[in-house]
């Protein structure tokens, strides 16, 4: 009954994707997770500690359940764009955010002593693997999650909750492995196991603060981007049709495009009031400034 009155919430607030995750530990994620590390395949904006990862309940320690939500942000590509599709719109950390919010909202008036923590991007958790213990994607060897309407377009978000709504089944299946991401791939950081190294990801690299590397530079230079990479996302067969977002906020205020000169030319306190409202804004001016002189 709470599983469906969740679909129903959902529904009302756009959210067509929505599953539940069982609260672990993940053992097989951390054997995964160990080999990763043991390769030297993380990075600095990960979350360093296993535990957490595998645990929900380090996180919140009377976790029941974990409720799992897709957002498609697809909106049309623009030929002439400079940053990645999912930048070109209002920052998603705050749109997934409120509705996640809206969600445990309307579930603490429902049920009695519920509580919850809502996570987006920045969670404890690997949202990915979230999505696909949910049963409402599956993985490509690009490490993104997939579903059969919105290809790999979709962000995640998941909400720890103290109730135990009845948890999905992962899917049986992976992407076709047509292997097109590993060929077209900047960096060549895609494996071919489902894994990849994030340290040669050029949507890493576009994020990535200091003085790059002279390869670093060379992967750059494969695209026009200056923050993100769409590129193994943009060859991929279960993308092809191209299904635009049915959410308005991810449809409003697109920005595909920004001007080197005019970030030249402004103070970091004018390009956070102009631009702090942007996913890209995060990393700062001076980074995309940089990016620019890489990708001339």
């Amino acid at each position: 009954m709470m599983n469906e009155l969740l679909q129903d919430i959902c529904r009302l607030l756009g959210i067509e994707q929505v599953g539940i995750a069982a609260i672990g530990p993940y053992i097989a994620l951390k054997e995964r997770m160990e080999a990763r590390i043991d390769k030297g395949h993380y990075t600095e904006f990960e979350e360093q500690c296993i535990a957490k990862r595998i645990d929900p309940k380090l996180t919140m320690e009377d976790t029941q359940s974990v409720i799992v939500c897709l957002f498609p942000y697809y909106s049309g590509q623009e030929p002439n764009a400079n940053i990645a599709i999912y930048a070109y719109g209002l920052d998603y950390h705050r749109i997934v955010k409120d509705k996640l919010e809206k969600i445990g909202e309307q579930l603490t008036i429902a049920i009695p002593d519920f509580h919850y923590q809502a996570f987006v991007d920045t969670g404890p958790l690997v949202d990915r693997y979230m999505a696909y213990l949910a049963g409402i994607g599956f993985y490509g060897l690009n490490g993104h999650i997939i579903t059969d309407q919105y290809g790999s377009y979709v962000l995640i978000g998941y909400i720890l909750t103290n109730y135990p709504f009845e948890s999905g089944k992962p899917l049986q299946r992976t992407c076709m492995q047509c292997n097109r991401c590993i060929t077209a791939c900047p960096g060549e950081a895609i494996i071919g196991d489902f894994t990849i190294d994030p340290r040669r990801c050029r949507s890493y690299l576009s994020q990535k603060k200091g003085e790059l590397t002279i390869e670093e530079q060379r992967i750059m230079k494969k695209s026009n981007l200056i923050f993100g990479c769409d590129v193994c996302q943009q060859v991929c067969p279960h993308n092809q049709q191209g299904t635009v977002t049915a959410m308005r906020e991810f449809q409003e205020h697109r920005m595909p495009y920004l001007d080197d000169e005019e970030l030249k030319s402004i103070s970091n306190k004018e390009f956070i009031r102009r631009y702090g409202n942007r996913a890209f804004s995060w990393r700062g001016r001076k980074l995309l400034v940089r990016n620019f002189e890489y990708v001339r």
